[in-house]
């Protein structure tokens, strides 16, 4: 069997065993759990709302089903072929998988023997051990698939340098998307309305995560643009907010190959040698400053860029700036 099939194979018997789990759990203690089941806990983790059981287990399938394909696209962007998709898959789908049966087991544990819904235990410090648990063990698979083969080539560097005629003005764009956080934002928009509707009133959690949503939504995608003044990164379909680069403060460029983990991650991050605009491994504009930190930018198709802001930078450099 090839490693594509294996990989397969492995991650459709492990969608299949999770939701299977996050129903029969609950269904094999349905002749001690009230009926309905407290299904909602308040912000002092007093139950305010409940669910007949079997709409808790439809509930649990879906934001399951949801994982997968959350998993499934992150897989479709970049190919099973890339090391860092595979990685970013099964990251998602261990993750995801503590998240939902760590809810079931909640509502199973809350409810278990209490003769109604509104006697069930209360739900505090327990969710976040669900979500520190989703978040170590999503670690954990991304480091456990982060091997075999790779597609990816390694670090692509500009030709021969480009010129541009004086009186000239040339212009370079480009973009780049991150469908899992797309994904990630509709999701959390959805859940946080499924919470609000679920408890029968619109919570302060739920906002929460429609916040969380929206900015996941607003920074799923990236424009560069590169031109004499400098690189401006623009987030978001909305254009904003921006980040600008003079011209002056950059000394070189290259288009090389990152992965998130060897600038922290994904979203924009700053380190003590580097600040980076990750949305996606793989390609990236690598900008040299005059500091002498990098500013990395996850964006398609950098080596014409790079050429660009590497001219418009030893340009300047020749004419000491003026």
């Amino acid at each position: 069997m090839t490693f594509r099939r294996l990989f397969l194979l492995v991650l459709g018997v492990w969608a299949v065993l999770v939701g299977t789990a996050s129903v029969a759990v609950p269904l094999a203690f349905r002749d001690r759990l009230p009926d309905p089941i407290a299904s909602h806990w308040g912000l002092g983790g007093q139950p305010d709302g409940a669910l007949p059981l079997q709409v808790v287990l439809v509930v649990h399938l879906a934001l399951w089903l949801l994982v997968v394909a959350v998993s499934a696209a992150t897989l479709r962007r970049g190919g099973i072929d890339s090391r860092v998709r595979r990685a970013s898959a099964v990251a998602v789908l261990s993750g995801g998988a503590v998240f939902v049966l760590g809810l079931a087991a909640l509502s199973v544990r809350a409810n278990l023997d209490v003769p109604g819904w509104a006697l069930a235990r209360p739900v505090r410090w327990e969710v976040a051990l669900v979500l520190v648990g989703a978040a170590v063990v999503g670690q954990l698979g991304w480091f456990a698939a982060n091997r075999g083969p790779d597609a990816v080539g390694p670090a692509a560097v500009g030709g021969s340098p480009m010129r541009v005629p004086p009186g000239q003005r040339a212009v370079w764009v480009s973009t780049a998307a991150s469908r899992v956080l797309g994904v990630i934002g509709v999701v959390a928009v959805a859940v946080a309305a499924l919470s609000a509707l679920v408890g029968g009133r619109t919570l302060p959690a739920a906002w929460v995560g429609v916040l969380v949503g929206l900015v996941c939504l607003a920074m799923c995608s990236v424009r560069v643009a590169v031109d004499e003044r400098g690189v401006r990164i623009a987030f978001g379909p909305q254009r904003w907010p921006t980040r600008h680069i003079p011209t002056e403060r950059i000394r070189g460029a290259r288009a090389e190959v990152h992965r998130p983990w060897e600038v922290g991650g994904w979203g924009y991050r700053v380190r003590p040698d580097r600040t980076a605009v990750m949305l996606r491994g793989g390609e990236c504009l690598v900008l040299h400053l005059t500091s002498g930190r990098d500013f990395v930018i996850s964006v398609d198709h950098p080596e014409r860029g790079a050429e660009l802001a590497d001219a418009f930078a030893a340009e300047r450099s020749a004419t000491g700036g003026e």
